[in-house]
């Protein structure tokens, strides 16, 4: 079976657009980039060439390089689309084509750096190889400087408007010039961006199913649901180099704020209260989630009593983004693996829960009672947690065993503690820990520890019990 390379897309059909040149950068192959914002640049922008820079390193991760795969291809790479536009099914096959180029190594990319046509850069600050990437970045806009050209456009990925600035000060900080920190500031535009949506590289036994069906190899392949969003927090000016129209999935906004609150009360949250309760009720995907009859009503009661609650004033808008939310959850063509795919957890518990928790149980003086529960399963899955011979965190269901993909730092806390311990000693350890919790100690939410507590004790009783 021939593998995937610019010379066969005429013979298999497959449309081609060749990008004019290389006009950006991309640091690192993470989901976010591949699956979401590569996706919709090349739909919107296929005249926009993208070199890549992989993070530095041997690769550690599941099955073959893909800055190798990558570069054997082209930069080409096949993304399935599946899943339903409202009552639509829609099955599509996308060829990306906008990367021209897998940059690697000092040399290469000092040649890059010095490229005058280069004005787009974009990194992913959520990505598990995020400060190799940001160190990348800043020898590539280091020798930019030296060199005297323009700045560039950085679009900083992430869960907050705080990451692009973050992101410039860093890079400053790797370089002890002065002057570098200025132009950085005066040449460069660093910009916030959401790039929302579930996508995935296929695992071997599904990407070898995918590659018969289309009769050629692609070690890259994705899967992607059909909802993909890349929204930017940038001046108009950016449209000089997206034009982009606002109606492909890509937008420019003056504020980021108010897309990335939808997205965690409508989704995250969501996510985060199915997580940990359908994995200890044996679920392995959303889909399985969506078709477990108690958790899929637990969830809905979730929404129901105490996210839209929280915001009344909001409650009609968001109730559309509800809907959305739980046909994704329960696409039944594009098995969306549970665990990855609300990967890392306990981010989007502090991003998405913990401020819905507070405000709760200061009104009410005790916690919201189903993502409480929520917390507690999570509290269990996690304490199961421990280290492989690579480094990598580990949990087990019977046979199963899965890698958590979070913050090392909490997964070291969870892999000294054990589901199986008192409950208000783990209760107690956990929300106590302030390292887990960005300095906050959780005990200090009224009835939180007590009830924590309480549904660890249910669930060492019954792993399948939910809240009535």
């Amino acid at each position: 079976m021939q593998r995937l390379n610019r010379g066969m897309l005429r013979r298999y059909d497959i449309p081609e657009h060749a990008p004019g040149g290389v006009r950006a950068v991309q640091f690192g192959l993470g989901e976010a980039l591949l699956g979401v914002a590569d996706r919709l640049l090349d739909a919107a922008c296929p005249g926009l060439g993208i070199a890549c820079v992989p993070s530095e390193g041997p690769w550690t991760g599941e099955g073959a390089d893909p800055a190798a795969l990558l570069r054997e291809q082209d930069g080409l790479y096949t993304l399935l689309v599946r899943g339903y536009t409202g009552e639509t099914p829609v099955k599509q096959e996308v060829v990306v084509q906008s990367i021209l180029c897998v940059t690697e190594g000092p040399d290469a990319l000092a040649e890059l750096a010095r490229d005058p046509a280069l004005t787009l850069g974009l990194l992913d600050t959520e990505a598990p190889d995020s400060h190799a990437d940001l160190e990348s970045a800043a020898r590539l806009l280091a020798a930019r400087y030296e060199a005297g050209l323009n700045g560039l456009w950085m679009l900083c990925l992430g869960e907050d408007t705080d990451c692009a600035g973050e992101v410039r000060d860093a890079i400053a900080a790797l370089n002890p010039d002065p002057g570098f920190a200025q132009w950085l500031r005066d040449a460069c535009a660093f910009c916030p961006a959401l790039a929302d949506g579930l996508a995935f590289r296929a695992d071997a036994k599904s990407a070898a199913r995918q590659c018969a069906e289309m009769n050629y190899a692609d070690g890259m392949l994705h899967l992607a649901e059909p909802y993909a969003a890349l929204t930017i927090q940038a001046p108009a000016a950016l449209r000089d180099i997206l034009p982009v129209d606002d109606g492909g999935g890509i937008r420019i906004v003056d504020d980021l704020s108010p897309v990335l609150a939808q997205k965690r009360r409508t989704f995250d949250a969501g996510l985060f209260a199915m997580a940990a309760p359908g994995w200890l009720l044996g679920c392995n995907t959303l889909a399985d989630c969506m078709k477990h009859a108690r958790l899929r009503a637990f969830v809905g009661r979730v929404y129901a009593e105490e996210l839209l609650p929280a915001d009344p004033d909001a409650r009609a808008a968001l109730a559309p983004q509800v809907i959305q939310a739980f046909e994704r959850f329960e696409n039944p063509l594009n098995d969306n693996a549970l665990l990855p795919t609300v990967r890392p957890l306990l981010a989007r518990f502090r991003r998405a829960v913990l401020s819905i928790l507070r405000a709760w149980a200061a009104e009410n003086f005790e916690p919201p009672r189903l993502l409480s529960f929520a917390l507690a399963a999570t509290v269990m899955l996690y304490a199961g947690a421990r280290p492989n011979a690579q480094g990598r965190y580990e949990i087990y269901r019977g046979t199963q065993v899965h890698t958590l993909e979070d913050d090392p730092g909490a997964l070291a806390v969870f892999a000294t503690l054990s589901h199986d311990m008192p409950p208000e000693a783990l209760a107690y350890a956990v929300l106590a820990d302030r390292e887990l919790w960005h300095g906050e100690d959780l005990r200090q939410i009224d009835g939180l520890e007590a009830r924590v507590a309480l549904d660890i004790a249910n669930l060492q009783r019954k792993p399948d019990y939910l809240p009535e």
